[in-house]
């Protein structure tokens, strides 16, 4: 019995897909319409109607021209057959009669729910659940209707003679739709309570400053519209009508203004991505009031109005459809300020002379001393024979300590500093795309380049004396080297070129990008819940550290809140983070360039000198500068990448910057090296 009845199911489904695909003609379709039908038939043969004009099956022509086409064609067929039209007319007046219109106004393509993670949860479920019925909703005809965004191209093509065929067929008498008006109406009154409540709320109206809540825009707004939609039923003054209608207009686009001064703020002191997308969906409900307005007060829905109101509806109900576009409209504001806060870091990292390039390489010969100590503890903590939890508990004690220790005593780390260059050149990728600000950004790029590779040799020429010197004198007390043979033979083959490492140092470079984007995150929520100021006036903290002791404490963490946070979630995920992946079956492991070639230095005693003629030696040094190239490559790329779209750089400015830096590597490669000059 199972088996046949999911044959007939199967067979069922196939068959639906099949009624779905096929094409119908348009003789078919007029031959159908009945306006005596049920709403439910008649929706349907609505719903076909549609399809038939928007199937692209004119190959000759381009796709998005193809239902203005039909269309026109459509209308030119009824004009020959009067009886038709006359049944087609009645059936969209009937239909359009019996459907409710405040949804359609004042919810298709705006958002929902209040909160961003509420949106986000509403569309992913919207997309796996069964689509609700059409019932007496006209948004949710309109969004069965027009579902791609080619709908929205030709919707807009349409011209003034093709509109006037097409509104023809609902009446030029509006007293046939009189709950258009009404609900129309209604949907101001609602979208303007919405923006009330929005403007109002403590996390807009405190970041709008000097201004008390009387003096805001949004406080005026429902009354003044019902004081206009009063007088303007009522048909008692046409002048007083028009003037309370350009009061609310005014007070609109007050309104916009004030937005901005929110967002100038948030810029300021941080952001958060509830109070965007707060601020989005403000902009949204005002942009859509504007429209609705100027359709109410036209007194009739004029042929062009309709056409870009159905167009401009369709193309929000599309983006507000995507959960993920949803996410990286409100999280624009938040990558643009880290980026920021990540740029000022970066500052750090740019050599712009010999002076600042040696300084770095010193700087980075520091962070490959303290970096030798952290191979040696890795290798203590490997011998105890730890449980995966607490050996990645260790493991990130011991990054984590480390890179703050490198941080604290003014060393540098290569692998830390591709971010924030990359977020420190895209601050300076505003400029002008004449030939001196392109010029000066590929400046930027040389004296980057050549600074990483200054920390990449202090890093490296720095570990390799700094292990070999304490293995050393571990065998002067102990008689033995660091690592066991098999040990040493391991830390050999793990780096091998041959093996995984270009898939770890790739996942690696991945780890290092995201802890910058933590280190970001964390300066900008510093920053924006103001723990400064709460830090410097907290009677506790006071009592403790005395006043002045307070405020230097709060100034500590004002400039150094991003790098320990950066040290503290690069060694999070450097040495937790695999040991998660490995309990859930994911063999991902860690090769970082510094770390690495300590562990093969550390080799180096235990095998003898004679391994470095082996060819597995050289597989293994190769691999190392893979994987050096990997770990700076990726984090510098994704880093750029997501400043890039922050910072909304246009492809052409992109590739004006890209063929200026190859020229200046043709004419100069040197340059990208070392520094010949003071400049």
């Amino acid at each position: 019995m199972l088996p046949g009845r999911l044959i007939s199911i199967f067979k069922k489904f196939k068959q639906y897909e099949v009624d779905e695909n096929k094409k119908i003609s348009l003789d078919l379709i007029l031959a159908e319409v009945k306006p005596e039908l049920t709403l439910e038939d008649r929706i349907e043969w609505i719903q076909k109607l549609v399809k038939w004009i928007r199937n692209s099956d004119l190959f000759e022509v381009e796709p998005e021209k193809i239902p203005s086409i039909k269309l026109k064609y459509l209308l030119m067929v009824l004009e020959r057959n009067p009886e038709t039209k006359n049944k087609v007319s009645a059936t969209l007046k009937v239909t359009l009669q019996e459907l409710r219109s405040v949804e359609f106004f004042c919810e298709v393509g705006l958002p929902s729910q209040v909160g961003l993670i509420g949106e986000l949860i509403d569309k992913v479920t919207t997309k796996l659940l069964p689509k609700k019925p059409i019932g007496h909703q006209l948004s949710e005809l309109m969004i069965t209707l027009f579902p791609e965004e080619e709908d929205v191209v030709w919707l807009r093509s349409l011209d003034e003679e093709t509109m006037e065929k097409l509104i023809s067929l609902f009446g030029h008498d509006q007293n046939n739709f009189p709950h258009l008006k009404s609900d129309m109406e209604d949907s101001l009154m609602y979208l303007t309570s919405q923006i009330v409540a929005i403007g109002l709320s403590p996390g807009i109206r405190k970041r709008i400053p000097h201004k008390k809540m009387k003096s805001l825009p949004f406080f005026y707004l429902s009354g003044k519209l019902s004081l206009y939609l009063k007088t303007k039923n009522e048909n008692t003054n046409s002048l007083l009508t028009q003037e309370l209608m350009n009061e609310f207009s005014d007070l609109l686009k007050e309104s916009q203004d004030t937005i901005t001064e929110v967002y100038d703020h948030l810029d300021k002191f941080g952001v958060s991505t509830q109070i965007v997308f707060q601020l989005e969906r403000m902009k949204l409900f005002l942009n859509r009031t504007s429209s609705l307005l100027e359709i109410v007060n036209s007194g009739h829905l004029t042929k062009t109005k309709i056409s870009n109101f159905i167009a401009e509806l369709v193309e929000l109900n599309l983006s507000q459809r995507s959960a993920l576009g949803i996410f990286s409209n409100n999280a624009t504001l938040l990558s643009q300020k880290i980026i920021e806060t990540n740029s000022h870091t970066g500052e750090h990292y740019i050599a712009q002379d010999k002076k600042e390039y040696w300084q770095m390489v010193l700087s980075a010969m520091g962070g490959g001393v303290l970096t030798a100590l952290t191979v040696f503890m890795k290798f203590f903590l490997m011998s105890l024979g730890m449980t995966s939890f607490f050996f990645g508990a260790f493991s990130t004690i011991n990054y984590a300590g480390s890179f703050l220790m490198i941080q604290f005593t003014g060393g540098t780390l290569a692998t830390k500093q591709p971010a924030a260059t990359a977020a420190s050149l895209a601050e300076k990728l505003d400029v002008t795309e004449n030939r001196e600000g392109i010029e000066s950004v590929t400046d930027q790029i040389v004296f980057l380049t050549r600074t990483q590779i200054a920390a990449v040799f202090g890093n490296l020429t720095a570990v390799i004396p700094a292990v070999l010197f304490i293995n050393f004198v571990y065998h002067f007390f102990n008689g033995t080297y660091i690592l066991s043979f098999h040990d040493a033979e391991h830390t050999l083959h793990s780096t091998d070129i041959l093996g995984p490492t270009i898939i770890f140092a790739t996942f690696t470079g991945v780890l290092l990008w995201l802890s910058s984007v933590f280190a970001g995150w964390a300066g900008n929520w510093y920053s924006f819940h103001q723990l400064s100021s709460l830090i410097s006036n907290n009677k506790k903290i006071k009592i403790v550290l005395t006043q002045e002791g307070a405020h230097k404490f709060a100034h500590f963490l004002e400039h150094g809140i991003v790098g320990i946070s950066g040290s503290i979630s690069l060694g999070v995920l450097l040495g937790f983070f695999p040991e998660v992946l490995k309990f859930m079956g994911i063999p991902l492991e860690v090769r970082h360039v510094t770390l690495s070639t300590g562990a093969l230095a550390a080799s180096i005693p235990t095998l003898g000198i004679e391994a470095l003629k082996t060819p597995e030696f050289l597989r293994a040094a190769l691999g190392i500068l893979l994987t050096g190239t990997l770990n700076l490559g990726v984090a510098f790329s994704l880093a750029l990448a997501v400043a890039f779209k922050a910072k909304k750089i246009s492809s052409h400015r992109k590739a004006l910057i890209y063929r200026s830096v190859l020229k200046r590597f043709y004419q100069k490669p040197f340059s990208f090296f070392i520094p010949k000059s003071s400049t």
